[in-house]
């Protein structure tokens, strides 16, 4: 009916999420469809368009969970595809996502562990790729998935791996799923050896 009477309209007004995201400083969003489940803070001034699954929080113990392999192993599991690439349904994916809790194992010691890492990482990125146009999100997720399963870096790799210093990158996600995986009472679990996607 809106677009009826507002026919010269491009697109509709989301008042809702206007109203959740008002008097935040920053919020959580991934992109629907991609090929790495990466989240990160935007600034409120920042206006998300419909290919964003904008996320009300500016808390970065949310945006740690959410960036743990705990749930993009969720995520792969819950979403879908578009092609080859993940789809981030939020209905499924995130509505429907188990957050730790203190009957879990959350701890106000682990909260505040996996917010610094949550803010490190985010923080990182985005000083790498101010600081080299090359390491943008998708070459540098490409680089530390080869990391992270051990295959060798090509030249073009190793320049990403430099200028995204993709080493700490690692290091850090890698705290942060140990982290994460305490919140929710699996401190003797690895990732992703002892997980069934």
């Amino acid at each position: 009916e809106s677009r009826k009477k507002n026919w010269w309209l491009f697109g509709e007004t989301n008042p809702k999420l206007r109203r959740q995201l008002g008097g935040l400083p920053r919020y959580i969003a991934t992109v629907e469809t991609a090929k790495h489940r990466l989240f990160q803070f935007l600034d409120a001034t920042i206006l998300p368009d419909n290919m964003l699954v904008a996320i009300a929080s500016a808390d970065a113990l949310h945006l740690g969970i959410l960036s743990s392999q705990v749930h993009s192993l969720w995520a792969l599991a819950a979403g879908g595809t578009l092609e080859d690439r993940p789809r981030y349904n939020k209905t499924r994916c995130f509505e429907t996502y188990p957050f730790p809790d203190a009957d879990s194992g959350l701890t106000a010691s682990i909260a505040e562990r996996i917010r610094t890492l949550a803010d490190q990482i985010d923080g990182h990125r985005k000083a790498q790729q101010v600081a080299h146009a090359d390491a943008t999100l998708t070459a540098t997720y490409n680089v530390f998935e080869k990391l992270r399963a051990g295959e060798t870096l090509n030249a073009k790799d190793k320049v990403v791996h430099e200028h995204g210093l993709v080493g700490v990158l690692k290091s850090l996600h890698d705290e942060l799923d140990a982290a994460v995986l305490q919140a929710y009472g699996w401190a003797d679990l690895t990732l992703p050896a002892d997980v069934d996607a």
